[in-house]
């Protein structure tokens, strides 16, 4: 089930955010089809150069991370004899070795979780296939596919379906939009601390930072202590404080600057939503639901006022459709004249 849903997910999100791009291009006077295979080349592209980015940073860093944490155990064995603890030297030692025999115990388990990895990663393959094909199907016919989910509406209803799903897919384009915004406001910021600290990752620890911004609220920070964690143990203490320091002025600026000019004015939800929203995607769905919870209730939010307003001429759910042009006044005048003959009746003295 999830191998269908999450891709659909995805494909959707992505769709909301390349579509203007697709539509810009057909402005340039490139076909349909020849515009969305154009669009998700380039976001493949890009989205495939920060995996390589990633990959290879962790790659060749990753030893020396290793060795930070070699170098660091003696020190966490001498502070817990000579700190304020003082931990008996047998009792460290047996900790040590509780540690040891624990992962000893536990190598089947790592091996079954390693078969379990690899069937995981054939499911991601298969869905990024899914969702590649969606999310082409959706740039190039999104509107035929929305013409088609509205023939389910009653009639006399479909007007105002269209008006409330129209709205509902405004405030997600927006919405996906901004968050990319903010998204790269964190892993930029989060990138350049790291960076002037010295800590090794600084690219996978900002793309984890900046896909964490994708939970409102709490995400940027809860994944920012994994980079809190890796300059601690690499620069020491003070390294952690700082990046601890910029994770809650990033918190900060997000709440106060950016998220209500850049998300604020599309998403209109209160706080208290939005942390019910969370919850309760992450408690049914996982880091799934966390990721759509806010989207899934603005939208609805969206889509429930237009549904109970009065519907206003909707906007076409593709961008690049050009709109009728307006009648002229010598064209109003002869079809209001031609509607006036149509109206008398033959022999009506008027």
């Amino acid at each position: 089930m999830t191998t269908v849903v999450y891709p659909l997910i995805i494909a959707t999100l992505l769709t909301a955010l390349l579509l203007p791009v697709q539509a810009r291009l057909q402005r340039l006077r490139l076909p349909r089809a020849v515009a969305a295979l154009v669009t998700l080349s380039v976001a493949v592209v890009v989205l495939g150069g920060v995996l390589v980015a990633v990959v290879d940073r962790a790659t060749s860093q990753a030893p020396e991370l290793g060795h930070q944490i070699d170098r660091l155990v003696p020190h966490v064995q001498h502070w817990l004899r000579r700190g304020p603890l003082h931990v008996a030297s047998p009792t460290v030692n047996h900790l040590a070795a509780s540690v040891t025999r624990l992962l000893g115990k536990n190598s089947s388990g790592i091996a079954s979780a390693a078969l379990s990895t690899g069937k995981a990663a054939i499911d991601l393959v298969a869905g990024i296939v899914l969702a590649v094909f969606i999310t082409i199907f959706l740039l190039y016919d999104g509107e035929g596919v929305w013409q088609f989910l509205l023939r389910a509406v009653p009639r006399a209803g479909r007007e105002r379906g269209d008006a409330a799903g129209r709205a509902a897919w405004a405030t997600v384009s927006h919405y996906v939009r901004g968050t990319l915004i903010l998204a790269a406001f964190h892993g930029a910021a989060i990138a350049l601390t790291l960076a002037l600290l010295g800590v090794p990752l600084v690219v996978p620890l900002a793309v984890v930072v900046a896909l964490g911004s994708f939970v409102p609220l709490v995400g940027a920070v809860v994944a920012g202590v994994v980079a809190v964690g890796v300059a601690g143990l690499t620069q020491g203490l003070g390294a952690a404080l700082l990046v601890i320091v910029v994770l809650i002025a990033d918190s900060l600026i997000e709440a106060h600057l950016l998220q209500p000019f850049v998300v604020g004015r599309y998403v209109r939800i209160h706080p208290l939503g939005i942390v019910l929203a969370l919850a309760t995607g992450a408690i049914l769905f996982g880091i799934m639901g966390a990721l759509v919870a806010v989207p899934v209730a603005a939208s609805v939010n969206s889509g429930v006022r237009a549904l109970v307003g009065t519907p206003e001429p909707p906007e076409p759910m593709d961008p690049a459709r050009v709109p009728p042009e307006p009648p002229t006044p010598s064209t109003a005048g002869a079809r209001t004249g031609h509607a006036r003959e149509e109206a008398t009746v033959p022999g009506d003295p008027t």
